[in-house]
């Protein structure tokens, strides 16, 4: 077993060292063992990640119990909700980057042998495993869990019993029709989030620990369970001692994150209808794992695999109903025909080997390939002359009646910009809504579109209005609406050009996304958008950030 730590621990020349780790309490018999990191998003801002201390301690008395030393560092963790349709969303993104960073530098500075990470929301997750497959030390990631969902039988827009946070904006566009009181809003403000966790519908947060689950990063059965389950707290200990094993045996992430697991994550993200964001993530792990994997390639995956899952957005459900359901391993029984399942997990067992224990308890939740909730796929890649390099859609969360949308575009020149719009009534049913400007570049950071196809779903136009956007939208986004526009328009892309009235066609079956517009006579003309301004981290980000296409990344090798 090969201890890199030991190379700055070992001998007088080191005794330095050693002494700052005395200074903190630590043995000489403990110096002798692996050193784990604990990498802990813990904050008391992010509800998702308020219980990540309890979760962080039973990992460290995991690794401790199979013969490891603990450390513990924090890194950032911002929430999405709470920067949600200002300009601090700007940052959500970008602080993607941030934290693979963090996570390299504390790692390679102080030599550390292995790592469990420890995090639950949207922008953490990936940016977590960019840093493990970056650093490519042993590494077991455990999510704090997502929250319990609010309970609303009477009048619920999902057709269930339960709801979550983000039926807060879309009841705010209700409220401003007159559908329902103040008094009812007040009520769902004030119950539809009853506990910490990560938001209890299948949004970025949950899709990704999922996902996380599904690549074999997590332990089988991590991902869904809730926050504030005991549960949650054991698995947090075995993680603990899985890392050793990890470590014992050197497997690395790059062992584990293959093309063949993210084509599985794909197919997993296709068959829970999980977030848009997905794909962003996806490319961006893959090329910091140096594994050529493409846009593209990722809607073919995606397309064949039918939606299983009707979780809220795309469905009645949380990620409760999903957990007791048997979750991501059960999902993944359903889809062994169509998986790898030859490929090594953080278990150090591959996948099929992982699967010979799961089960589905309940076949309404978690359906078979033969049963599905929507033959077509979770996630869709739209091409035409608006999106030559692709944009991204989510056809399980589409309105059937809204898979083919033709109409006149509304052009709106940023987010806020559009809620002024929205707000005030100037959305029209049959208009293709246009907001630019908020590509990686463009926004910069890449915000998300969130709130105005929120407000318009509450007005009872999400599948009378089709939105569309260089930025990005939330995975609890439903109703009639595509991103991830490439080229944006801080990169001249055709988006830029459009105007008011312009025939636009959004033909998801088909994967088309195309204006009545002769764009290179328009160009021509030298009219384009505007540039973007920004300072801070954000000057360093547009001025670095590749396109949505290639997974918004920030390159880090020649």
């Amino acid at each position: 077993m090969f201890i890199r730590s030991k190379d700055i621990l070992s001998g007088p020349e080191w005794a330095n060292v050693r002494a700052l780790y005395k200074s903190s309490g630590f043995t000489d018999d403990e110096m002798k063992k692996p050193i784990i990191a604990v990498v802990n998003a813990y904050n008391s801002v992010c509800p998702g990640h308020f219980l990540l201390q309890q979760v962080s301690q039973r990992v460290k008395e995991g690794v401790s119990a199979a013969g490891g030393m603990a450390v513990e560092f924090g890194v950032i963790g911002a929430c999405d909700g709470v920067a949600m349709g200002h300009k601090g969303m700007k940052h959500i993104l970008p602080g993607r980057e941030i934290l693979a960073n963090e996570i390299e530098t504390m790692m390679e500075a102080h030599r550390l042998d292995g790592m469990v990470l420890i995090g639950s929301c949207d922008k953490i997750v990936p940016g977590m495993l960019m840093g493990a497959v970056r650093v490519n030390l042993p590494t077991v990631f455990i999510n704090g869990g997502p929250t319990l969902p609010g309970r609303m039988k009477a009048n619920n827009p999902y057709g269930g019993e339960y709801i979550d946070h983000s039926i807060i904006q879309q009841s705010e566009g209700a409220l401003k029709a007159g559908l329902i009181s103040q008094e009812q809003f007040d009520w769902i403000e004030n119950n539809a989030v009853p506990t910490p966790g990560s938001c209890a519908m299948l949004g970025t947060a949950n899709t990704m620990c999922c996902l996380a689950e599904a690549l074999g990063m997590a332990l089988p059965g991590a991902a869904a369970i809730p926050a504030v389950y005991s549960k949650r707290l054991a698995m947090a200990y075995d993680s603990g001692r899985a890392v050793m094993a990890l470590v014992e045996k050197d497997i690395k992430p790059r062992n584990i994150i293959t093309k063949s697991s993210i084509i599985n994550a794909v197919k997993v993200n296709s068959a829970i209808g999980g977030s848009t964001n997905a794909v962003l993530h996806l490319l961006a792990i893959a090329y910091e794992a140096e594994i050529d994997f493409n846009i593209f390639e990722f809607g073919d995956e995606a397309k064949n695999i039918p939606h299983l899952v009707p979780m809220i957005p795309a469905g009645q459900y949380t990620l409760l109903d999903f957990y007791e359901a048997g979750g991501v391993q059960a999902i993944m029984a359903e889809l062994q025909s169509v998986l790898d399942l030859k490929g090594m997990t953080c278990t150090t067992k591959s996948l099929e080997e992982n699967l010979k224990d799961a089960k589905n308890y309940n076949f309404d939740v978690i359906r078979s390939l033969a049963n599905p909730v929507h033959r077509r796929g979770g996630i869709g890649i739209l091409t035409g002359n608006i999106a030559p390099h692709g944009s991204v859609t989510k056809p399980s969360a589409i309105p059937e009646d809204a898979l083919y949308f033709k109409g006149k575009a509304k052009i709106f020149e940023s987010e806020q910009d559009a809620l002024r719009g929205v707000r005030h009534h100037e959305v029209q049913a049959g208009q293709v809504v246009v907001i630019r400007n908020e590509g990686p570049k463009g926004g910069p950071g890449m915000p998300e579109m969130y709130k105005a196809m929120k407000l318009l779903v509450g007005m009872d136009l999400g599948s009378r209005v089709c939105v569309i956007t260089d930025g990005r939208f939330s995975g609890s986004n439903n109703g009639c609406f595509v991103g991830h526009i490439c080229p944006e328009a801080a990169d001249d892309g055709n988006i830029a050009y459009l105007e008011d009235g312009d025939t636009v066609v959004v033909d998801v079956k088909n994967g088309i996304i195309s204006a009545e517009v002769d764009f290179e006579a328009r160009r021509s003309q030298g009219k384009r958008s505007k540039a973007p301004q920004a300072t801070g981290y954000l000057y360093q980000y547009y001025k670095n950030v590749r396109s949505a296409s290639e997974g918004a990344i920030i390159p880090v090798r020649d």
